[in-house]
């Protein structure tokens, strides 16, 4: 009701204001002797807001009926829009177009992706051209299922495999799909932001709530401007330090690995660069070799996929330039990648 009545509104301000313009327009015109500058100041006034609302309204229909992608944080209007009509929910309540079952399929290999919203894939449409799905098509003969959630970080990962298990889901071959900021949840600052950030949006004022436009200028201007957002990428950087953090995460790096194999599976993992940063001068690094160094003193299989994406332009990588999660084309860079380290750390199929 209240986004219909942001568009009656929208509809009738430049048919008011323009139909003010033509009355003074006229009246101007009839008038025998000269214009003065309160008149002039008048008409300049009336033009311009004419033109404002025009602009409102052009906005408003461009961003409800026209614009069509997401945020990083899945915050706008438009994003949780894009997330209703693209995601395709199965019976275990994620994002894919097949059913899961607990036991593995005789004489097949299973491929569980535990990760976030990188293996999800938003912003990508098609859940068929994710890597998950692209690996499924190449390989028929693997069970692969996608245990992966938007928003996770390594502690929800371990619970929710953990939740699994109860249940009689047969673990084989685990994939950890790790990314940089599933630190995330042990950094107090940006816990805090983004709770703080969630409960703005539901004190938001009307206008915000109800109008495509505003709602979406509103989230671009706070993730720009706000420092606890901009800052998210700081505070992960400064955890992979060598300090309390990063020891709570390998611990729980740990854990998980502990969780796969006291359950007859085997761990590998497959590591994504931060998207936005890539480039000459990409500030992360340090952390890839960290973790490489980590998981191979716990001979653990580690996946760089930093190194396939350091040629390509960032801008041919991310879903657009609000939202930096990888599109199509770094799904089908990884695709081939993941499948090579899949095929050499594979173990033989169960009997």
């Amino acid at each position: 009701m209240g986004e219909n009545l942001v568009l009656v509104l929208l509809l009738a301000l430049p048919a008011l204001t323009g139909g003010l313009l033509c009355l003074f327009y006229r009246h101007v015109h009839l008038r025998p002797e000269p214009v003065r500058w309160p008149l002039v100041l008048l008409g300049n006034l009336l033009l311009v807001a004419f033109l404002l609302c025009g602009i409102a309204l052009a906005g408003e229909v461009y961003f409800r009926f026209l614009y069509n992608s997401t945020d990083s944080l899945l915050f706008s209007k438009v994003s949780q829009r894009w997330f209703k009509r693209y995601y395709q929910w199965n019976g275990a309540n994620l994002r894919d177009n097949l059913e899961y079952s607990l036991r593995i399929a005789p004489g097949k290999r299973r491929i569980s992706f535990v990760g976030d919203s990188f293996t999800v894939g938003h912003g990508v449409k098609n859940v068929e051209d994710r890597f998950a799905n692209r690996l499924r098509r190449e390989h028929p003969e693997w069970e692969i299922h996608v245990l992966a959630m938007l928003g996770f970080n390594t502690g929800d990962e371990v619970d929710y495999l953990a939740g699994w298990l109860p249940k009689g889901y047969q673990l084989d071959e685990v994939v950890l799909v790790y990314c940089l900021n599933d630190i995330g949840d042990l950094i107090p600052e940006e816990t805090a932001a983004i709770h703080q950030a969630n409960a703005e949006a539901k004190r938001g004022g009307w206008l915000q709530k109800n109008s495509y436009l505003v709602n979406t200028l509103y989230y671009r201007w706070k993730l720009r401007r706000d420092p606890a957002l901009k800052g998210f990428y700081d505070f992960e950087r400064a955890a992979y330090q060598d300090g309390p953090l990063w020891e709570q995460q390998k611990q729980r790096l740990t854990v998980f690995r502990d969780l796969v194999e006291s359950h007859g599976g085997r761990l590998a993992v497959v590591t994504f660069p931060f998207f936005h940063a890539l480039g000459p001068n990409y500030e992360y690094g340090f952390v890839h070799k960290k973790l490489d160094a980590f998981w191979h003193g716990l001979n653990v299989p580690h996946l760089d996929l930093w190194p396939i994406y350091r040629p390509v332009p960032r801008e041919q990588l991310i879903v657009n330039r609000y939202d930096a999660h990888p599109n199509e084309y770094a799904h089908a860079l990884a695709t081939p990648a993941i499948e090579k380290f899949l095929e050499e750390h594979l173990s033989p199929a169960k009997k």
